[in-house]
């Protein structure tokens, strides 16, 4: 797939458009494929650890109890697991990690009580783990579910095997609806930065940052908004102003060497959604109007497309991006194993001159 983007920037007094082009390359997905009992999951956000290590985060996760490597024997879905990658090699090995066992699987990120974990994306901050969560429970109206608040999920000893993992949680402040870190985090020297998406529905989307010694230590209360170009804590209702764009629950951001800004990636759409990206100079904006690159192809009525992320962590010659393909229909669901496992493409921008455009 090949095309030509324009996005619009603005500097003093002239607006220039930078013409770049693009290409989308399928990946091999069989890497996702290899356990007998994990056949398929959501969610998909990674993170770089130690040793060149990827730390997978997914969501929704079949799990197949009898190890026959087929989703149509899996009678069990657990809410969340993860998976640590061997190496920055996309088709390196990947081990996958939930609670209990095959036979009795957890969730892996889990509290007392009725409501789950969803995860959002995560960080390393020194030597320490940050995964941040979103609290779903379960609704008798709409879809069925719905998400109530956030968590983080601090990991003091990320560098043994996950079944060590010695987690402690912490409950994220009142943020209107607004789940924090259920979308991209980032980090400089001093802060982590987290985007967050209004749940449900609306999907207005808001910058965090918060200290991080305080994040690791739990102390949420000291959480700063972007509000009105500056940072501030002192917030009592949602800042509808300060909405960065309309974004889906799940996306990411990171900096693009090459192209020198900040990209953004989700999915754009319902059903036959589309992958897409927006482009900034700065991680709170002002951001692009989104250019789409990517459709898949779906192949039947019911089956969706979402969870677009982009994977930095990789070493490519493009951006690494994964989405998601589901159905509505659970029994084609746990039939086609074609679908529910994570898919991957790689974008490639090729830039031209810059052209004035007055």
């Amino acid at each position: 797939m090949r095309s030509l983007l324009f996005i619009l920037f603005v500097l003093p007094n002239i607006i220039f458009a930078q013409e770049l082009k693009f290409s989308v390359t399928e990946i091999d997905n069989t890497c996702f494929k290899k356990d007998n009992y994990w056949r398929g999951a959501d969610g998909a956000a990674t993170v770089k650890l130690g040793n060149g290590k990827i730390l997978w985060l997914f969501s929704d996760t079949f799990i197949d109890k009898e190890g026959t490597g087929k989703r149509s024997w899996s009678n069990t879905m657990i809410r969340n697991s993860i998976a640590i990658q061997d190496s920055c090699a996309l088709n390196a090995n990947l081990t996958f990690y939930y609670k209990g066992n095959p036979q009795n699987p957890e969730d892996f990120f889990k509290l007392p009580g009725k409501n789950w974990f969803w995860t959002g994306h995560g960080i390393m901050v020194g030597d320490k783990l940050v995964v941040f969560l979103f609290e779903e429970t379960a609704t008798k109206e709409g879809i069925g579910f719905e998400a109530v608040g956030w968590y983080v999920a601090v990991i003091d000893n990320p560098d043994v095997s996950p079944e060590k993992w010695d987690i402690t949680y912490h409950k994220g402040i009142n943020t209107f609806g607004v789940i924090v870190g259920s979308s991209a985090v980032l980090k400089d020297v001093n802060h982590v930065y987290a985007y967050g998406v209004k749940e449900p529905a609306t999907h207005e989307t808001y910058l965090f940052r918060i200290d991080k010694q305080d994040l690791t230590n739990g102390n949420l209360s000291e959480l700063e908004w972007w509000v009105n170009n500056d940072w501030t804590d002192k917030v009592d209702e949602e800042p509808k102003s300060s909405a960065l764009f309309i974004g889906q629950t799940e996306f990411s951001v990171h900096y693009d060497q090459s192209l020198k800004q900040y990209i953004q990636i989700q999915t754009y759409g319902m059903g036959k959604a589309s992958v897409g990206y927006r482009l900034a100079d700065h991680m709170y904006g002002p951001w692009s109007e989104p250019v789409m690159v990517y459709t898949p192809a779906l192949k039947e009525d019911k089956e969706f497309v979402y969870t677009a992320n982009a994977h930095p962590e990789f070493k490519s010659d493009g951006v690494i991006i994964t989405y998601n393909i589901n159905n509505g229909n659970p029994d084609r669901l746990i039939a086609n194993e074609d679908i529910y496992f994570p898919k991957i493409i790689k974008l490639q921008f090729e830039e031209d001159k810059q052209v004035p455009s007055f």
